[in-house]
């Protein structure tokens, strides 16, 4: 390859570097309608094609395989919302309740993805449970959730992330338009540091890639599966507290003097610097005191009068 090939290729491949960072500049401007939802993410609809909504270009030598957005199924969908809930339960059982709260997760297409459970107080059980269950299924399994004991708080929350989903959609967009430019820069070069360099482009905007996809898979996770916090420990029985003994009055006692003579000896600790510099000042005082009457003044003699 001579020289005039091998200019017009650097020149084409700095135009396509400065097209990357200016798609990435002005996609955040770009409307919801404008791009699609894959049918297969996040509640898109149905279609051909593989079973996580995206259809794949063919695959190149230099890269993986890179899904492409298809266009129009954004149009019409509704926000990509988030919706979490916190529940505290008053149950009579705590095991029970486990099962049952198990019971509504499965009932509802979801999973329990933790739970936990703890003993506290005068044989008390106390436990946690978070269940994942599908958006769709959350206003059903809340109620079922609430039913099962008393409920003594409630909370939920729907965050809306549309905004950051169709961002990351038209990002992602952008940088399978430019890896396909760079892999076609890829196959005229014939120069060796050419390739290199357009290899290197390759890679970067891969990797870029790959972080959008699983930003918006984590995203769509958090989409299609609501999250449910529960909360649930056992009444306190009626009647359990018993009435003072005298051991743990003596107990009481003893602890109340020892607490005392503590005070005690911190303000004595506290005045010791006080009371030394009191005394200080009273032996300054005493000497003073004492010089004086050392050193009395001398009397003046009275004088007589003519003819005394």
């Amino acid at each position: 390859m001579n020289i005039h090939k091998g200019i017009p290729l650097l020149i084409l491949l700095a135009v396509l570097a400065g097209g990357l960072w200016c798609a990435g500049c002005v996609s955040s401007e770009i409307s919801p309608t404008s791009f699609s939802l894959p049918p297969g993410v996040a509640g898109g609809g149905g279609g051909g094609g593989s079973s996580s909504g995206y259809d794949y270009a063919p695959s190149v030598p230099y890269a993986t395989p890179v899904p492409i957005i298809r266009a129009g199924a954004w149009a019409g969908d509704d926000q990509k919302i988030i919706k979490t809930a916190n529940i505290d339960l008053e149950v009579q059982d705590v095991p029970a309740t486990r099962d049952a709260l198990q019971a509504i997760a499965t009932t509802n297409g979801g999973y329990v993805g933790s739970f936990s459970m703890n003993r506290y107080g005068e044989d008390r059980l106390y436990a946690s449970l978070v269940m994942r269950v599908p958006a769709s299924a959350f206003d059903q399994a809340l109620s079922s959730v609430a039913a099962l004991g008393t409920l003594k708080s409630q909370s939920m929350q729907a965050e809306d992330v549309t905004e950051e989903y169709v961002d990351l959609q038209a990002q992602r967009t952008a940088l399978a338009h430019q890896l396909a430019q760079y892999q076609r820069i890829m196959e005229k070069g014939e120069n060796v540091s050419e390739i290199m360099e357009v290899q290197v482009q390759i890679e970067r905007v891969q990797v870029e890639i790959d972080r959008i996809d699983g930003r918006l898979k984590y995203l769509d996770s958090r989409i299609d599966y609501a999250t449910l916090t529960v909360s649930f420990r056992e009444p306190e029985p009626v009647g359990s507290r018993a009435g003072p003994s005298i051991t743990s009055v003596i107990n009481q006692a003893i602890a109340g003097f020892v607490g005392v003579t503590a005070a005690l000896f911190v303000i004595l600790v506290s005045l010791i610097p006080l009371i030394i510099l009191a005394i200080i000042v009273y032996a300054i005082y005493r000497w003073w005191k004492g010089r004086g009457k050392a050193h009395p003044e001398p009397a003046v003699p009275k004088e007589e009068k003519p003819g005394g």
